[in-house]
């Protein structure tokens, strides 16, 4: 695996059996949520009333929709999180199930609530605003957790989310050789950075990425988590700024891809799921951030996290006629 410290060989695709589960190429443990997104024609002014120009109800959260990408790129994929009993709980499972997801082990709450957001998009710019709420009971306990489920796969993706089940899976994955992917953007408790420290591929929000380190610049922050963890390889997301990543010891831009954004919401997830097909087809780390902008860029021409995301043969077209930003 070029470009990353101590470097993990991903294990090649295996076989299942016995009772162990089938083998994947991508087990994702994290959240999953369900959209309500509205277009209005200006975020909203206090006071007044604001109509909207089109509401939809679509699936979204960071590693359901991560692993959505992986799945329509052919790769075989495993979901582990948790939903409510209600009936967004059943249409986040229906709309993994339909990607090819394996969704055995989803925990499925009773009496509780799903993870739901109410996303305001401008119309015309496509930047949202979201109000979210997630039931604390929708935490995946560590208990539950299966250390064969998560050695099930070539490579494990994370968002942090659900701590200590987090910690406990990047653990095993550690143990066995299994590389980490994490897109984390927030300090969930004191478990983040025993957390960090575990992972391979540590891409950050912008906003995480500036309080965790303390510098305001993308490249210092960078620099900064390389520095602190290095294990990893570091990288912040930074939306149509592109993206920074610590290549060869330096801070290095790549750049966002032009499109007409209408929504961008999901727009780092579908990220961090290019990313992880292009490592699994050990590509040069250059070459797979270039990809991952090209998908995410995609993604933001439609409405919804996952609505807009491409399939390869589209993304390959899409680099060859399409045109970079200059940030």
């Amino acid at each position: 695996m070029p470009d990353r410290p101590n470097a993990t060989r991903i294990p090649p695709a295996g076989r299942s059996s016995g009772s162990h589960p089938a083998p994947v190429d991508v087990v994702g443990l994290g959240l999953n949520a369900m959209d309500y997104i509205a277009v209005v024609p200006h975020f909203p002014v206090p006071g007044r009333k604001t109509g909207i120009a089109d509401i939809r109800l679509e699936p979204g959260g960071q590693v359901a929709t991560a692993l959505t990408v992986c799945a329509r790129m052919g790769l075989r994929t495993r979901y582990i999180g948790s939903v409510g009993s209600d009936e967004l709980g059943r249409i986040q499972i229906d709309s993994l199930k339909q990607e090819g997801i394996d969704t055995a082990h989803v925990r499925i709450v009773g009496r509780t609530a799903s993870q739901l957001a109410f996303i305001l998009i401008e119309e015309g710019i496509g930047e949202r605003t979201i109000l979210w709420h997630r039931d604390e009971r929708l935490t995946f306990p560590p208990g539950e957790l299966s250390r064969r489920t998560i050695g099930s796969g070539r490579l494990l993706h994370l968002d942090g989310r659900d701590s200590e089940a987090a910690l406990r899976s990047a653990q095993w994955a550690r143990e066995d050789g299994i590389p980490i992917v994490i897109d984390i953007d927030k300090v969930y408790d004191k478990t983040t950075t025993e957390l960090l420290a575990l992972v391979d591929y540590l891409i950050a929000a912008e906003e995480f990425a500036s309080e965790f380190t303390g510098f305001e610049s993308p490249e210092d922050a960078a620099l900064a988590l390389a520095e602190r963890f290095p294990q990893a390889a570091a990288g912040i997301t930074l939306g149509r700024a592109g993206a920074v990543f610590v290549l060869d010891g330096k801070a290095e831009r790549s750049n966002a891809w032009n499109v007409e954004v209408r929504d961008t919401t999901g727009a780092g997830d579908v990220f961090h799921g290019a990313f992880i097909f292009g490592l699994l087809q050990g590509w040069d780390i250059r070459r797979t951030i270039r990809f991952a902008h090209a998908t995410a860029a995609m993604k933001c021409r439609m409405l919804g996290a996952r609505t807009g995301i491409p399939n390869l043969a589209e993304v390959e077209a899409f680099m060859k006629t399409g045109r970079e930003r200059e940030n």
